[in-house]
């Protein structure tokens, strides 16, 4: 049977668990239980101190397991430190048992690891550069905005390595701003040189209110 690590006693949070635990066939567990060191969902109280870094831990140790958080108020900066820190789902204490059970995946499934970029919200509007990220397990990272499609693509130029997001965009070609190559940020296309190769793209993700970077793998051309 899975077993499912509850780290919260939030009286709340329990009973909601309990209540999907069996209608997935889970056995929950606690700190010291028989299989509490390796189970295959983990519920982390985030209102506790340092709970990003118990978030981390858990991701570093069992990177396919489904590590969920609830906390008690609304509260986004939280809420996005516990996603960038490795939480696959974040919900409020009171929805937390329906969104775990929405959520939750089948038994074997391989979690698509992730890194939450930014609000859902702060993209309309906003056309071009969204945001770029300089450090990510992928690279320097932005986010363009075009034609209603959001667009990840690596943020350094192969030819000499200038950020590229610093150059100006037209459409969805941008322009080094060092020696003028030019690329396609929703296809990584290099329309002029002199760099001679393409940039790596990236899948994204709107998810729980936030935009993912999907970290598995470039998208496919």
């Amino acid at each position: 049977m899975r077993g499912v690590l509850a780290l919260t006693t939030d009286p709340v949070v329990m009973r909601g668990l309990e209540r999907v635990a069996r209608e997935s066939d889970l056995l929950v567990l606690i700190p010291g239980d028989r299989g509490a060191d390796e189970p295959e969902v983990i519920v982390i109280d985030l209102d506790q101190p340092d709970a990003a870094d118990e978030v981390a831990r858990w991701r570093a140790r069992l990177p396919d397991a489904f590590v969920a958080g609830h906390v008690g108020t609304p509260d986004q900066a939280r809420w996005l430190e516990a996603e960038r820190a490795g939480c696959d789902l974040v919900a409020n204490r009171g929805a937390f048992a329906a969104r775990l059970r929405q959520r939750l995946p089948p038994a074997g499934a391989r979690r698509r690891p992730r890194l939450p970029l930014l609000e859902a919200a702060e993209v309309p509007g906003r056309l071009g550069l969204v945001v770029r990220v300089p450090e990510t397990p992928l690279g320097p990272v932005a986010l363009y905005h075009v034609r209603g499609r959001l667009c990840a693509v690596e943020d350094r130029c192969p030819h000499a390595g200038a950020t590229l997001s610093e150059g100006e965009v037209e459409g969805s070609i941008v322009t080094c701003p060092r020696h003028g190559s030019q690329f396609d940020v929703c296809t990584g296309e290099r329309t002029r040189g002199p760099a001679d190769v393409a940039l790596r793209t990236f899948g994204v993700v709107e998810e729980d209110g936030f935009v993912h970077l999907l970290l598995d793998a470039p998208e496919e051309q």
